[in-house]
């Protein structure tokens, strides 16, 4: 990805669920290689954020530029009109997407879940994609469970297996979706130290979170959301320690956080 040119650019991005409003013209850029932690209280549209950028909600108003190529959307005329096929899965593969549930298919293994879609989409032969695959789990720490099902592996652990699964696609961001919220607290740090790794080896990463000190450490910008907008942005010392609006010192002062 050319670094002079933003990972991800979202131009006033609106989407409505019926008569909701969950998103109401989102502006953001994302730098190459820069890691951005969401934060936000319960419904201010943080999850819908990331699955636009995903794709996974395709009917939204505005542009979302992966790399500076159009997500899902041509110019025609001087108006967006929705593309599919081919061209749409071409910009959307530049993003792998990690979620609150583990989303593994029970029925393969560690080294399946891993491999399936090597082997489906990209038309790997099995060899290729399982040296793949077992270099992942090392990476997360779990080559010894490559022939576990996932019914034998705790929460922590099968949200490894999630993460190894979106990197085998070899995106170029990589977005997380409040990845440790349905985890035992004892398992919360083996998957941030997964997710740190990759920070520091310089993948952009956009994550929607409630761990505070997370966000603190590794964050480069942390973004404020509320009611579908964004309401500040900064640094993790302004946004976290000084923030300048209210709303935002407020919600900081109802989540029970570590120190940072």
């Amino acid at each position: 990805m050319d670094s002079t040119v933003p990972a991800i650019q979202l131009q006033a991005i609106k989407k409505r669920f019926g008569s909701l409003e969950v998103l109401c013209g989102v502006d953001l850029e994302v730098k190459t290689g820069e890691v951005v932690c969401v934060i936000g209280p319960s419904g201010s549209g943080k999850s819908t954020l990331l699955r636009c950028i995903a794709y996974l909600e395709d009917d939204f108003e505005g542009a979302i530029y992966l790399g500076g190529e159009l997500l899902g959307r041509v110019f025609n005329g001087g108006r967006l009109e929705r593309v599919g096929g081919a061209a749409l899965r071409k910009v959307q593969m530049k993003a792998g997407m990690v979620f609150q549930q583990f989303n593994l298919w029970p029925h393969k293994t560690v080294l399946g879940n891993i491999t399936e879609a090597l082997k489906l989409v990209k038309k790997m032969p099995r060899d290729e994609a399982e040296a793949i695959g077992d270099q992942l789990l090392g990476k997360v720490g779990l080559s010894e469970k490559r022939n576990e099902y996932p019914s034998h592996l705790s929460g922590g652990q099968q949200q490894r297996v999630a993460i190894a699964r979106a990197l085998a696609m070899h995106p170029e961001i990589m977005l997380f979706d409040e990845v440790t919220s349905a985890l035992d607290p004892e398992l919360v740090d083996e998957v941030l130290r997964v997710m740190k790794q990759l920070a520091e080896e310089g993948m952009t990463m956009v994550v929607v979170t409630h761990e505070i000190g997370f966000a603190s450490r590794v964050a480069d910008r942390v973004v404020f959301m509320d009611e579908g907008v964004i309401i500040e942005e900064g640094t993790p010392e302004k946004i976290l320690k000084n923030p300048s609006q209210a709303r935002t010192r407020e919600f900081l002062s109802l989540v029970a956080h570590e120190e940072f």
